[in-house]
């Protein structure tokens, strides 16, 4: 036979078999095209030549090409019917080219012909694994091991049926079995790292990673766990980073897209969070995580039905998967149908007894009434195993807890919970008390009144916005539910967008507020405010006005005032030490990271007390309306044509009763609006007096 070399343009004179051989080595040395090469040209002097189809069709597999694979191996098993190691092979391509049910029968034939190899047990158990057909799967893997004790695939393979059987612990032994074996495994390691973090052991997870990167510093896996560990720390540029990193290595890796969009959300960049999102769903789009995450992001940016959507074809893909049932709960508790939401947090919690984050979840709908309350008590049995938890559910179970123990007037129980949670809270979470200061203080040196003049001359005329700020936990979310019960008015609630339109230099770089000013042009201010105003009309529903109801938006009174004069600014305020006390007692879902230490609310709080005088000092009496909470509660339809009055909207009786409104609410005052107004809340910090002398010094 004649052929040519791959290394040498020649033409030599090979048999058969000589051209089988060097085929075979082109094979094991990456060479595909030549292995290719070279089979073609025997098939050419030998037609019906197993060896030759079988080899093309691995090359063509390797090179991603599964049609022409799996025609291939089908051309060489109909040569050669009772290759045993052929048909093992088969069972991989066919599974990796979603052809299951023939995958499983080539392995069914081998075993039937009486292979005996772990290779073969271990296919055909990834095969049957695929099909869903778990025990089965783990039976040939067992078998794989009966075999061989030492075979590496099935011992991860277990592990990580294990891992999805929610048996931690075996899959946990069976990664190290692996490791005992072969300590470069990357693939059992990433998988331990995994679950270490699913546990939150993330010290010991750092570690796993550690051995892989010292070896392979760019692995996409090991890169994307530990952007995990960062994201769960709360490190966000970290996460980022590495997250980034784990996408050059591997552009294709689903979970690292997840994972950037996540951080983006923390930013409060959810823009950017679904453009990472959509790019993982591209990339698997029957893959529970990235629908779910879908979901999660457009719960910030689009309609309910929208996001009970995404979460139902997250079910759809996986019925087991409890983040998208607990997701459809908050999503119905914002809308507020609690019944609905009871039912879905019932169900997650019947997935998953052991995680406690339904059983919160229904302590919020299901305020205890009694101590016999069952949800109550069994939140209350979960107590003794507290400390096992991983810390991002020790937090949320604490804090809910906590919220129990209120409920039932036993106020010292309640203060142990939330005092842990918030400490356990903030040591996750980076804050700078003083660099917050020294934000206001630059805020109030920039805003002077020539500069608030010069703004003036970047105005936009429209009215549309109604911002309501104040400190967290003020009454802001019970104000604008009040305003968006009238017909005029849609009720956005806690907008990021004008503050980062404003802290945006350019594409990639941000400086915080009011520092971006000295580097934003006139022209472009103006195209900042217009680009904002966009965005309301585009959530507005048609509406006249628009709530933007950011608390913090505090810090930026002087900034509407100048470029939206017509807009109008509700200004809520409370007692300190109340707003500053519900503060500390609540868990917010990514914001408020001033909350967790009595100190520094307490200098966040004064901090707020500077501004609002500094506004007052420099701004017309008539630039806000100051709406005082104590006040609303105790007379509120005096309180509420104020606010209509000076909204400059026609009284509707509908806002007298905006707690039987439908609109979603999406802060930590869900549950609260959904009650007609009430006083109880009136100095509630004095049950826990006792507790709260840091608090006191820090806000008097």
């Amino acid at each position: 036979m004649t052929t040519a070399s791959n290394s040498q343009e020649t033409v030599q004179t090979l048999s058969v078999a000589q051209a089988i051989q060097m085929a075979l080595n082109n094979f094991q040395k990456g060479e595909l095209d030549a292995c290719i090469y070279l089979c073609d040209r025997v098939l050419q002097a030998e037609a019906k030549n197993a060896m030759a189809q079988q080899l093309i069709g691995l090359a063509a597999y390797q090179k991603g090409d599964l049609q022409t694979a799996t025609e291939r191996l089908q051309s060489a098993l109909a040569i050669d019917p009772k290759n045993l190691m052929l048909l093992s092979n088969m069972v991989e391509v066919f599974r990796s080219a979603d052809r299951l049910p023939e995958a499983v029968s080539y392995g069914e034939r081998a075993v039937a012909g009486g292979a005996k190899s772990a290779p073969i047990f271990a296919n055909l158990a990834l095969a049957y694994y695929d099909l869903g057909e778990i025990e089965k799967a783990k039976a040939l893997h067992q078998k794989a091991l009966s075999l061989d004790p030492k075979h590496i695939a099935s011992l991860n393979n277990l592990g990580s049926i294990a891992r999805d059987e929610k048996e931690i612990d075996a899959a946990i032994e069976y990664y190290r079995q692996v490791l005992a074996i072969h300590p470069d495994h990357h693939e059992s390691r990433n998988n331990l790292s995994t679950v270490l973090i699913d546990l939150d052991r993330l010290d010991e997870a750092l570690l796993e990673i550690s051995h892989i990167q010292a070896k392979d510093p760019n692995n996409a896996e090991a890169l994307r766990n530990q952007g995990r560990i960062f994201l769960m720390r709360l490190e966000l540029d970290a996460a980022e980073r590495l997250f980034r990193r784990a996408l050059v290595s591997d552009p294709k890796q689903t979970s690292a897209h997840i994972g950037l969009s996540q951080v983006y959300l923390e930013k409060n960049h959810p823009e950017l969070a679904l453009n990472a999102a959509e790019r993982a769903f591209e990339l698997e789009p029957q893959n529970a995580s990235c629908l779910h995450q879908l979901g999660l992001v457009k719960s910030g940016l689009a309609d309910s039905d929208s996001v009970l959507r995404h979460y139902d074809e997250a079910l759809a893909q996986d019925p087991t998967f409890a983040p998208s049932l607990m997701g459809k709960g908050h999503i119905y508790l914002e809308m507020g149908d609690k019944t609905k939401a009871m039912e879905t947090f019932e169900a997650a919690l019947q997935l998953q007894p052991s995680d406690t984050s339904a059983l919160v979840a229904l302590s919020r709908v299901l305020k205890p009434k009694s101590p016999t309350d069952p949800v109550f008590m069994a939140l209350e049995q979960e107590l003794s195993q507290v400390n096992n938890m991983p810390i991002s559910k020790q937090i949320s179970f604490r804090f809910g807890l906590a919220d129990c123990y209120d409920a039932l007037g036993n106020y010292d129980k309640a203060w142990e919970q939330y005092e842990r949670g918030a400490a356990l809270k903030r040591s996750t979470i980076q804050y700078d008390a003083d660099a917050r200061d020294a934000q206001v203080d630059a805020i109030i040196q920039t805003f002077t009144l020539d500069f608030i003049d010069q703004l003036r001359a970047f105005a936009n005329p429209s009215a549309t916005p109604i911002f309501v700020l104040g400190m967290p936990r003020s009454g802001t979310t019970l104000t604008e539910t009040i305003l968006a019960s009238h017909s005029k008015v849609y009720g956005a609630g806690e907008l990021n967008d004008l503050r980062n339109l404003f802290e945006q230099l350019d594409e990639t770089t941000r400086a915080e507020f009011p520092n971006a000013f000295a580097r934003i042009a006139g022209d472009k201010i103006r195209a900042l405010v217009d680009r904002y105003l966009a965005i309301l009309t585009d959530i507005s529903d048609g509406a006249a006005f628009v709530t933007d109801k950011m608390p913090s938006n505090f810090d930026l009174i002087g900034l509407i005032h100048a470029l939206l004069p017509n807009a109008k600014i509700v200004h809520v305020k409370r007692s300190g030490m109340d707003s500053c006390f519900s503060g500390f007692t609540r868990l917010f879902e990514r914001s408020q990271f001033h909350s967790y230490d009595q100190v520094e609310m307490g200098r966040y709080f004064k901090g707020y007390e500077r501004l609002m005088l500094h506004w007052e000092a420099m701004l017309p009496s008539d630039a806000f309306h100051t709406l005082q909470y104590e006040e609303l509660v105790s007379d509120q339809e005096t309180q509420v044509k104020a606010l209509l009055t000076y909204c400059g909207l026609d009284w509707e009786e509908a806002c007298l009763h905006s707690h039987k409104s439908k609109r979603r609410v999406r802060t930590a005052s869900i549950t609260q609006v959904r009650e007609p107004i009430y006083t109880s809340s009136v100095a509630k910090w004095e049950h826990y007096r006792k507790h709260l002398t840091k608090l006191m010094a820090a806000c008097s």
